[in-house]
């Protein structure tokens, strides 16, 4: 309720994404779907087990929609026994996003609308896209990626469909960096919390600009401070930075 309190005040629209933490207090994720989904601002829904679904997000425009954002649960640890670490996309959640972005397309005459993806633990194709020196690239990482343990192609769908542009993550409190790899942008927001034992960034939010027909964004990262730090742009498939930033 205190993360909350802020955009229900002001009548802002959300929409929450679970990471591997949040069920491990006194609640669990049923009942945290339960407190996300009575707010008159939340753009949440609930699936069959009671917690939060994923969701995707029409962004009206002159021509609506104009953009979309998906909004996905990347679980928290590893259900296989076996195997140990986080957890990944089942097939099932592939599945449902080919079939929305397909529709999605279709509706479009056939050309894929500019998407944007939201979830918690990073992809595994990150560990390689930031280590490619060929990559465009801003930000930093001060420890290694911890993406789940398999790999179940939600990068490889996200390709092939066409439609997201950028995929922002969490889960690694030490990195912020945004990467190029294959015509999407890989990145991470801004830890910011309260004072952790293995954070060393200082607190902040990661903004996103997006424009009406362009396939594209502009994003920063905005310090509790006030500073605006790596300003830069995606276009064409490339990372550049925005000119008279700091």
């Amino acid at each position: 309720k205190r993360v909350l309190a802020p955009v229900a005040e002001r009548n802002l629209p959300f929409c929450v994404v679970l990471g591997n933490h949040d069920a491990e207090q006194d609640i669990p994720r049923a009942g945290i779907g339960r407190i996300v989904t009575s707010y008159a601002g939340t753009l949440n829904t609930l699936n069959a087990d009671g917690e939060l679904a994923d969701v995707v997000l029409e962004i009206a425009g002159k021509k609506s929609p104009a953009a979309l954002l998906y909004c996905l649960d990347s679980h928290d640890y590893s259900t296989v026994e076996g195997i140990d670490g986080y957890g990944w996309f089942t097939q099932d959640q592939i599945r449902w996003y080919r079939d929305r972005s397909a529709a999605y397309t279709a509706a479009n005459g056939g050309k894929p609308l500019p998407a944007l993806a939201f979830f918690h633990i990073a992809l595994p194709e990150y560990v390689a896209a930031w280590r490619n020196p060929g990559n465009t690239h801003i930000g930093r990482a001060a420890e290694d990626e911890c993406p789940g343990e398999l790999n179940p192609g939600m990068f490889a769908a996200m390709v092939e469909s066409g439609d997201v542009t950028g995929v922002f993550v969490g889960h690694d409190h030490d990195i912020d960096y945004v990467v190029a790899e294959k015509g999407i942008a890989l990145g991470y927001g801004r830890f910011s919390g309260d004072d952790t034992t293995y954070n060393n960034l200082r607190p902040g939010v990661r903004l996103l600009v997006l424009t009406e027909g362009e396939r594209g964004f502009e994003t920063w990262i905005h310090e509790r401070d006030g500073r605006i730090v790596d300003h830069v742009e995606f276009r064409d498939g490339r990372i550049s930075k925005v000119k008279n930033s700091n």
